[in-house]
């Protein structure tokens, strides 16, 4: 009997000095953006060599690989990982710009976080309510329509970053653009291409 009892102990011993291995390696990749349950081999596994992660922050499906003695073992990880949601605190008309401080904010560790929920403050400004939101509710992006930051006409700021200097100067937009799109723009009769990154503002692409 005692025998099994201490194969039981050396066994939850193993196991916690597996997971301490993979939730080391998951800080390192992610810090606390993920909460490591449990973990599960496959197969036995003598010692620990090295550990693999094969995870992507707020997917389900999350991996390691311990190698051990020139063998690879796979490990399943049981992981949660933290997003930040936006709960409105008042009604919001369909049309409406979307603003911070219509929301409250809450910190959550959950299973999987779908593309819907990724949402960050700075990224408002791109977007009005496509739909009538009420006070409570969840903020998705399936509940948001993507306007344009830049219009064709208007005068809009023009930032060039590179080898350690900063130019800004401002230019006409030849181009109607949503945040991420690449546009034109007019100055002093030449045509410079960049990407839409705010209101109004355009960042020189090479």
């Amino acid at each position: 009997m005692w025998v099994l009892r201490l194969l039981i102990f050396v066994s939850l011993c193993f196991a916690n000095t597996l997971q301490e291995a993979v939730e080391r390696e998951a800080q390192k990749a992610f810090g606390d953006l993920v909460r490591i349950q449990k973990v599960k081999a496959f197969s036995p596994i003598e010692r620990i060599d090295r550990v693999e992660l094969d995870m992507e922050y707020g997917r389900t499906r999350a991996l390691a690989y311990v190698y051990s003695g020139g063998e690879r073992h796979q490990v399943l990880i049981d992981a949660l990982w933290k997003v930040r949601l936006f709960i409105a605190q008042q009604d919001i008309p369909k049309g409406t710009p979307i603003k911070p401080e219509f929301f409250r904010v809450e910190e959550r560790y959950i299973k999987s976080v779908p593309s819907d929920l990724k949402l960050r403050e700075e990224e408002f400004e791109s977007y009005v309510a496509s739909t009538h939101i009420t006070r409570g509710t969840l903020l998705r992006r399936s509940l948001l329509k993507e306007v344009p930051l830049v219009q064709a006409g208007d005068e809009v700021e023009v930032v060039y970053k590179g080898d350690g200097i900063e130019l800004r100067f401002h230019g006409q937009a030849l181009d109607t653009g949503v945040r991420g799109k690449r546009v034109r723009v007019k100055r002093e009769g030449k045509i410079i291409r960049g990407r839409v990154v705010g209101k109004g503002l355009v960042e020189v692409v090479p």
